[in-house]
C-alpha cells in the first residue's frame, strides 16, 4: 500500500511539474509575442530630406551621381529641371526607366507631355498598372544600390510651396524590395511583399501603420495632408484615451474633403489638432515615441491604404527622427487650431 501512495505522490508530483513547466513556456512564447509586436523591421542608417527647405538639391545630386541605372515610379512629374536631369542622364548612357500614372486625380495632363518628352528622349516609359486605383507611389532606385523614397511627387510646388520629406537609403534589402515592386508594375505582375521595413499598400500598409499607431507609449506626431480612414482614427482615439500624447498637422480642410470632420473628431477627444496653411502640408509622416517613424506616399484614407500602389518606409534612425520631429513642432507653432485666424496663434507648450 505504501508503494502504491508512493507512486500516487510521484504521479501528481510529475503532472505538476509538467504544468508549470507548460505554464513557464507558454509565458514565454505570450510575453515573446507581445515584445515582438512593439519591435518593427526599420531603416537605421538614412538620409531624410526636407521640403522645401533642401529644394531639387538631394535628388539632382543623386541623378547625376547615377552610372548605370535609374528606375522612377512616381504619381505625377511636371518639373522642368529634374526632367533635364532624367535626359541628360540617358544621355550619358545612363538606362532610365519612368512609370507614370496614366489618369491623376482631375485629369492632370502634364504626365501626358512628360511620358512622350522622355520617350523622345529614349528613356523607356510605361503607365502604371491599371490593377490599382491609382499609383500614387514616389520612388527611385539608383544604380541598383540606392533607394530614395518620397512624400512628394516631382512638381514644382513640392520643392517650393509644399512640406514634404524623402528618406535616401543604401540598405541592400530595401534597394532589392523597391526594384522588385517596380518591376512587377512594370511587368503587370502580382507583387509579393518580402520581409523589409518597406510599408506597402495595397499589400501591408494598413497592417504595418495601425501597427505603429497601437504600439505608442508615450507620443505620437503625424503629418496627414487626409484622415478619412475610421480604423486609423479610431486607433488615434485609443492611443489618446491610453495617455499617449498625440499631435497632429492637417492640410487645409478647404482643400481636402473630409478633413475638417477628421480635425473636428480628433479634437473632441483631446486630440492635439491644428492646421497648417504654409507649406502645404503634403508630407504623410509619423513619428512614435521618438524611436520609430514612417515616411511615404501612403495617405490615411481607404483608397490610400487599400486600393493605390504606394510606397513608405519606417526609420529608427536617431538623427533623422530627431529632425522630422524638430520640423514637425516648428510647423505646429504656426499652425492654426481650427479657425482661420488674422493673425498666427502659437503653441503653449511644445515638448
Amino acid at each position: 500500500m505504501a508503494r502504491k501512495d508512493q507512486k500516487g505522490v510521484v504521479f501528481y508530483l510529475v503532472i505538476g511539474l509538467l504544468l508549470s513547466l507548460g505554464l513557464v513556456i507558454y509565458g514565454y512564447i505570450f510575453e515573446s509575442r507581445n515584445k515582438q509586436d512593439d519591435n518593427f523591421l526599420t531603416a537605421k542608417n538614412v538620409q531624410v530630406f526636407v521640403q522645401p527647405d533642401d529644394s531639387k538639391s538631394p535628388i539632382l545630386e543623386e541623378i547625376e551621381n547615377a552610372k548605370s541605372s535609374i528606375i522612377l515610379q512616381v504619381y505625377t512629374m511636371s518639373d522642368s529641371e529634374i526632367i533635364q536631369s532624367l535626359i541628360d542622364a540617358r544621355k550619358r548612357g545612363i538606362n532610365v526607366r519612368v512609370m507614370l500614372e496614366e489618369n491623376p486625380f482631375s485629369g492632370y495632363s502634364a504626365n501626358r507631355e512628360v511620358k512622350d518628352e522622355l520617350s523622345r528622349n529614349n528613356i523607356d516609359t510605361k503607365w502604371s498598372n491599371r490593377v490599382y486605383e491609382f499609383t500614387h507611389s514616389k520612388f527611385f532606385v539608383i544604380d541598383n544600390k540606392k533607394g530614395i523614397i518620397m512624400t512628394m511627387n516631382l512638381s514644382q510646388s513640392s520643392f517650393t510651396k509644399n512640406r514634404e520629406f524623402g528618406v535616401i537609403t543604401e540598405d541592400p534589402i530595401i534597394v532589392t524590395e523597391l526594384s522588385k515592386i517596380f518591376q512587377a508594375d512594370w511587368e503587370r505582375k502580382p507583387y509579393k511583399p518580402g520581409t523589409s521595413p518597406l510599408v506597402v499598400s495595397p499589400e501591408n500598409s494598413r497592417v504595418k501603420l495601425l501597427q505603429l499607431i497601437n504600439s505608442a507609449k508615450q507620443e505620437i506626431i503625424l503629418y496627414a495632408q487626409e484622415m478619412e480612414d475610421k480604423e486609423i482614427r479610431d486607433a488615434l482615439i485609443k492611443a489618446r484615451n491610453n495617455s499617449v500624447k498625440v499631435y497632429i498637422i492637417f492640410a487645409d480642410p478647404e482643400s481636402i474633403e473630409g478633413n475638417q470632420d477628421a480635425f473636428d473628431t480628433l479634437k473632441s477627444h483631446n486630440i492635439e489638432t491644428r492646421i497648417l496653411l504654409s507649406p502645404y502640408v503634403h508630407a504623410k509622416a509619423i513619428v512614435v515615441d521618438k524611436k520609430v517613424g514612417y515616411i511615404g506616399s501612403i495617405n490615411f484614407s481607404e483608397n490610400s491604404l487599400d486600393k493605390n500602389r504606394e510606397v513608405g518606409i519606417l526609420i529608427s534612425d536617431e538623427k533623422a527622427l530627431s529632425l522630422v520631429r524638430s520640423v514637425f513642432f516648428e510647423d505646429f507653432e504656426i499652425a492654426y487650431l481650427g479657425f482661420k485666424p488674422n493673425f498666427v496663434i502659437l503653441a503653449n507648450a511644445i515638448p
